[in-house]
């Protein structure tokens, strides 16, 4: 299993915090690392993310959600081999918002899987950071 995990303590609510890891059309807008998703964000929905990391590919991704609290975006190459899934969990946290990004590869073929992320823990830190300066430049 290889797992990489960013956290960041952001000064805004976490519906702020929660719009914007929610809302496709606004993805490529900011620094996200991801260039386009299609589809909408929602409890057992199914998204296409485009990164720059896959080229002109899209990642189908099944999502599953607790609305406000916590978000998995999941891929599975084939059932048993391989699955990559995205965790974004926020807390509250005096006042403000713990947002928790975690990637986890999984599977044995994780060696060879293509992650839609293809994620390093400076790409991961770079999202979350994006992220937080969003919500605060929002409120």
């Amino acid at each position: 299993m290889a797992v990489i995990e960013a956290q960041r303590l952001i000064n805004a609510r976490g519906s702020t915090v929660w719009d914007i890891i929610t809302d496709t059309k606004n993805f490529a807008v900011w620094d996200s690392g991801i260039t386009a998703v299609a589809g909408e964000i929602r409890n057992g929905g199914t998204i296409r993310v485009r990164t720059p990391h896959g080229g002109s590919r899209n990642f189908r991704l099944a999502v599953e959600q607790i609305p406000g609290e916590v978000m998995t975006w999941t891929r599975s190459v084939h059932p048993g081999l391989g699955t990559t899934v995205r965790t974004f969990v926020l807390t509250h946290h005096a006042g403000m918002t713990l947002l928790v990004v975690r990637e986890d590869i999984r599977g044995p073929l994780r060696g060879i899987i293509r992650s839609p992320f293809n994620s390093t823990e400076k790409d991961l830190n770079g999202f979350v950071d994006a992220v937080k300066h969003r919500a605060e430049l929002l409120g």
